[in-house]
């Protein structure tokens, strides 16, 4: 399935991006509209046919609004189309988080994940205490593992 929208619907989607993520001026960040990520959003969806679907699905819904995308008309496409409304949402945060201009912005490392990784401060013993509790409490729950000797061929 090929997305490709009129300029009119592409003006909705964007809005809508905008909407979804918006600009903060003070900072410097754009919002997800401004910054072209419905290219991404379409482009991604149109690799999984389920996506392509679905997205399918919020342009013709975008596509029926009486005026612009305000929040209200965006939460009644989700209650409309939970979703669909996922798979936009989830495209939307992965084209505009996976640009490295923003994730500078927001105070992530601009660099990938791997191979460098990025720093993750140590959590404290109390808090690993805590976390493992509930399993330390457990106790064990496997068997020992039987240990074969002598020749094995």
């Amino acid at each position: 399935m090929t997305l490709i929208l009129e300029p009119s619907l592409r003006a909705v989607l964007d809005l809508s991006l905008d909407l979804l993520i918006p600009a903060n001026p003070a900072r410097d960040i754009p919002s997800a509209g401004a910054l072209g990520v419905a290219d991404f959003v379409l482009r991604t969806a149109q690799a999984a046919p389920a996506d392509a679907a679905h997205m399918a699905q919020i342009l013709q819904a975008l596509q029926a609004l009486d005026g612009p995308p305000t929040p209200d008309a965006l939460r009644a496409v989700e209650q409309a189309m939970p979703e669909a409304f996922q798979t936009l949402l989830r495209l939307t945060y992965m084209g505009y988080y996976s640009r490295p201009d923003m994730r500078e912005k927001v105070g992530v490392a601009s660099w990938p994940v791997h191979p460098k990784g990025y720093d993750v401060p140590r959590e404290s013993s109390a808090l690993m205490d805590a976390l493992t509790a509930p399993v330390r409490a457990r106790g064990r729950i496997y068997r020992d593992a039987v240990v074969m000797t002598g020749d094995l061929s």
